[in-house]
Parts: C-alpha cells; sequence; structure tokens
C-alpha cells in the first residue's frame, strides 16, 4: 500500500481557529427550535425557521407556484450541470433514466481543474501503488473537526477510482494527467497546465453533450426556484424559472438530485454561514452560486450544515492584475503594508491565506533575495497550492517581467513599490535577518532549517503581492452515507439527494489541502453515486 504518513497528512491540514473566527455567524443562522413558539423566535438574534420569517431573506417561506407554461414528467431532475450535475446526467441518461437538467446558466458551468479520486486507474496503471483508504480517513478524520459523516467519506475513497474510471471510460476525447501524488486528475493541453481551466470546462461541456445525446433534456438559462413536496414531506419534483419569468414543473418518479453549487455569490449567504469571505475578492466569471439548495431546501425542513461552512480561499490563481507567480506556498518572510510580520510562514496554505486576508487591505507580500533558488526544494510547502514548476527560473523571470514579481537593488525600493512602511519594514527585515543567523524563529516558529536558508541580505531583493481570492464554501444540504438529504429531525426526505458543493456532512471548518481535488472530485464521485442510489444500485460497480 502506498505509505502516508500522519505527520506528512497532517501537514496540510487546516488551522483550527476557523470556528472562533467565524462564530458570530453562528447564532443568526441557526434553525430555531421547532417547539419555539414564533415570538420567541424573533428574539433569538433574529434567527427564524423557514415558515415564521427573520432575519434572511430565505427565513420566510414563499407560497407554492401552481401556474405553469410547461411541465415535464421525469425519472430523475439534476439540478445544475456543474462538477456534480454534469457527470451525474451522463451517467443518468446512459443508463436509460428519462433525465432533465435544470441550469441557471446557457452551458455547464464550474470552477477548478482537478478532481480527487482515489485509486483511479490512471495512476495504478502507471505503476504507482493503491493508496489505503482506511488510513486516508483515520487522517481525515482527524482535521474534519468531526463535522463529517464518515461512511459518506468512506464511500467517497472507496468508490472514487471506479466511478472516475467509468467517467474516463465515457469521456476518452479527452486525456487526463496524474497530479498531486496520484491522488488527483487534472486535464491539461499538450501537458500545458496553463491550459487546465479550459480543458476542464470541456471536459464537463463534453459530459453534458453525451447526456443530451443520449436522451437528457436540458432546459438552459431555467434555473430552479422551489422543490415540491407531497403530503408525506418527500420531494416530488422541482419548479424551474425561464428567462422570461416562466415557471416550468418537473415531476419526478426517482429523484431530484441537487447539483447547484454553494453561497459564495450571496453576500447575504457569506454573512450567514462563512462571514470570513465577506469582502474577499470573488474569482468566478459567471456568480451562479447563491445558495439555492440552502434557499429551496430550508422551505422543505432540510438539515443545513451549521454556520461556519468550509471556506475555499485561495491565493492562486490570482485575481491580480499582473497575474500569478510561482512559490505562494514558500515561508519566505511574509509582511504586511504596515510592514510587520505577522505570523508563521510555514502554516498550512490555507491558514497562511486567512492570515492574510486579516491583514490591512487583504494582502501580503513574501520577500526574498537573490539565493531565492538555491534552496526552493528543500522547503516546499506541501500542498496543491505551492505553484511548484518544473522550469523555476524561467517563470520566475516571466513574473519579474509581468510585474508579478518586483525586482529592487534595495529594500527601500520594494518598500516604495508596493506602499509599504518603509521604517517598519526595515526593521522587521533586521529582525528576520537576526533569527535567520540564529536559526531559530523566536517570534513565530517557522522552523530552524528553513530560517537557515531564508535571511535576506544579496541583492537583487524580490517582492511578491499575494491577495486572497474567495473559490467556493463547501457546505449546504446535510446528507447521509448515500447523499439523501436530511431533514432538520435527522430523518430521510425522501426523493431528494445533494452533491457537490451544495452537500454537506464532508469538510470541517475548512476545505483541506490534504485531499487535493476534492472538491470536485466528490462532485463527480457522489453526485454519480446518487444516480446509482436512485435507481436501487448503489453497491454494485459503476459501470
Amino acid at each position: 500500500m502506498r505509505d502516508l504518513s500522519r505527520r506528512s497528512f497532517l501537514k496540510g491540514a487546516l488551522a483550527s481557529g476557523a470556528a472562533v473566527a467565524a462564530g458570530a455567524g453562528l447564532a443568526a443562522c441557526s434553525p430555531a427550535s421547532p417547539s419555539a413558539s414564533a415570538e420567541d423566535t424573533q428574539k433569538s438574534d433574529g434567527a427564524a425557521t423557514a415558515t415564521e420569517g427573520g432575519r434572511w431573506s430565505w427565513s420566510k417561506k414563499p407560497e407554492p407556484i401552481t401556474d405553469f407554461v410547461e411541465t415535464y414528467d421525469a425519472d430523475v431532475c439534476i439540478v445544475g450541470l456543474g462538477a456534480a450535475g454534469a457527470p451525474s446526467a451522463m451517467y443518468a441518461a446512459t443508463h436509460g433514466l428519462n433525465t432533465v437538467v435544470l441550469q441557471k446558466g446557457n452551458a455547464a458551468i464550474s470552477n477548478g481543474w482537478c478532481a480527487n479520486a482515489i485509486n483511479n486507474k490512471v495512476w495504478l496503471e502507471s505503476g504507482g501503488e493503491p493508496f489505503d483508504t482506511g488510513e486516508l480517513y483515520a487522517d481525515f478524520a482527524e482535521i474534519s473537526n468531526g463535522r463529517d459523516n464518515g461512511k459518506l467519506v468512506m464511500n467517497f475513497l472507496n468508490r472514487g477510482g471506479e466511478v472516475m474510471n467509468w467517467i474516463l471510460d465515457n469521456t476518452t476525447e479527452l486525456t487526463p494527467v496524474v497530479v498531486e501524488k496520484g491522488q488527483t486528475l487534472g486535464w491539461y493541453v499538450d501537458n500545458d497546465f496553463s491550459t487546465r481551466y479550459a480543458q476542464y470546462a470541456e471536459l464537463l461541456k463534453l459530459m453534458g453533450d453525451k447526456a443530451e445525446a443520449a436522451g437528457a433534456t436540458m432546459l438552459w438559462d431555467t434555473p430552479a426556484v422551489q422543490l415540491i413536496t407531497d403530503e408525506s414531506g418527500a420531494v416530488t419534483g422541482v419548479i424551474g424559472q425561464n428567462k422570461k419569468g416562466e415557471y416550468v414543473r418537473v415531476n419526478t418518479s426517482k429523484g431530484v438530485l441537487m447539483a447547484c453549487g454553494d453561497i459564495s455569490d450571496d453576500e447575504e449567504m457569506l454573512e450567514c454561514y462563512a462571514p470570513l469571505l465577506l469582502g474577499v475578492h470573488n474569482m468566478h466569471g459567471a456568480p451562479n452560486n447563491t445558495g439555492d439548495a440552502v434557499r429551496m431546501g430550508s422551505w422543505i425542513n432540510a438539515q443545513i450544515t451549521p454556520a461556519p461552512h468550509a471556506l475555499m480561499m485561495h491565493f492562486d490563481p490570482t485575481w491580480l492584475p499582473e497575474g500569478n507567480a510561482p512559490f505562494s506556498g514558500i515561508p519566505w518572510l511574509r509582511v504586511n503594508k504596515k510592514g510587520e510580520r505577522f505570523g508563521n510562514e510555514d502554516a498550512p496554505y490555507q491558514g497562511v491565506v486567512q492570515a492574510v486576508a486579516a491583514q490591512p487591505e487583504k494582502l501580503a507580500f513574501q520577500i526574498t533575495d537573490s539565493h531565492w533558488m538555491d534552496h526552493i526544494d528543500d522547503m516546499p510547502n506541501p500542498n496543491s497550492h505551492s505553484r511548484e514548476t518544473a522550469d523555476p527560473a524561467n517563470d520566475w523571470a516571466k513574473a519579474v517581467k509581468g510585474g508579478a514579481i518586483i525586482e529592487s537593488d534595495t529594500l527601500e525600493g520594494l518598500a516604495d513599490a508596493y506602499d509599504i512602511d518603509k521604517e517598519t519594514f526595515l526593521a522587521t527585515v533586521e529582525r528576520y535577518n537576526e533569527l535567520c543567523e540564529k536559526g531559530v524563529d523566536e517570534d513565530f516558529g517557522v522552523k530552524g532549517e528553513f530560517m537557515g536558508y531564508n535571511a535576506i541580505k544579496e541583492p537583487p531583493f524580490y517582492a511578491i503581492k499575494r491577495a486572497p481570492g474567495v473559490l467556493a464554501t463547501v457546505g449546504g444540504l446535510q446528507v447521509e452515507e448515500h447523499s439523501r438529504v436530511l431533514n432538520n429531525d435527522g430523518d430521510v426526505i425522501k426523493g431528494l439527494w445533494a452533491a457537490g458543493d451544495c452537500g454537506g456532512s464532508f469538510y470541517g471548518h475548512e476545505y483541506p489541502m490534504v485531499l487535493p481535488g476534492g472538491s470536485i472530485g466528490r462532485g463527480f464521485i457522489l453526485g454519480v453515486l446518487s444516480i446509482k442510489d436512485m435507481m436501487d444500485d448503489f453497491d454494485s460497480v459503476t459501470a
């Protein structure tokens, strides 16, 4: 079995302080007690059940929609055509299910580029050793803050390779490459990393096209707006609204799969469930992730992931106009606009990003000198966003030329370039160099061997601006092991599944880099497994 030590796994884990930092969002988002009166509910920090009204725009359940321009009778309705919806639609349609897809946009849309699938055939056929999924889960459980459903995560880990292999067999027009030590697949053009986003978009389009060719009905520009339930509370369909404002009804005999993304494009939802992301630059080209599953689910008493929802906030890709620079995870000195050092630069990646988000103007600057390349292989931050590069000298030169890295013969020149407080900055560098000479970081505890490499003494000097960007949140409708949505009593809501970033019961307080590509991967795998569950075929090998 492939060896993956607990220490190396936990190295990519996330800082545990997010729950405290985001605590302001907890009370306001907690559902009121089912036994509380409306009057009592309104007194509790503005929180309310969906039927009683309250602080949030979705707190009051709307009246049922009854006027439709068209009605569809289907086996399955898939809400959203992204990382979970596209492969699920392809699986459902190619297995003979009458499938309707409600998509908010006019194409398949998903943010990202790689998908985690443990023990996929590309890895194994390349000679890679199988991963021990029990060991993986033991470490994942240690960092998930007790918020995951272990059976659900184990289904993802144990069935990932199998489901991914089916996807690969049915998308042979595009060839993936192994990334991230074999856990993860990415799709590039001619192995060019810069094409990863465009190629991933092509993959989703291909899956959607194959679903449509197999008979799926695609209702473009028709977002879902309301779930349909019967007297027992079971979901029997979903209502969409087209560009004309007209409503269409989709009746389902087997189920509805919510696959419509997260809450990160809706500021009110962020205030409620992920306040740490407020004010952080959003990276979405199409702002479709407006918490539709949370909104509709709350109206039928679905259980919502308690705040804070796990967040995905990265430096890479960057929204800065000067573009990306390599090595965002390297533990060089980081200073803020005041010229102050503010934390341990070798903390897990997501923790470093959050620390930067707390700085003035939500900016920080990595500082190094002419010896930047001497030890980059000795001090990588082991996560998927260290911006590793096969040609560091060339990529560095491109970043300098493009302005993503500032080069100066003096430290004062770096301070001037970014309007950093010069006096404080120079004092910070002087103190940092003292610590490097000692080989002991008395201020923030960076490993001594790293400090020994990092002294900033010989020109030219370099500064790299780093600014966080919002990629996603990863929490939504709480589910059991088969991705069936639960109600607030912990019982299954018949006829309703959730997968991808609108599904909960998976992550802790933050998105861990220890399962790189996990957000897209769980969309792929758990989405397809949801369809299999609707077919009463969950336990069979995906084929």
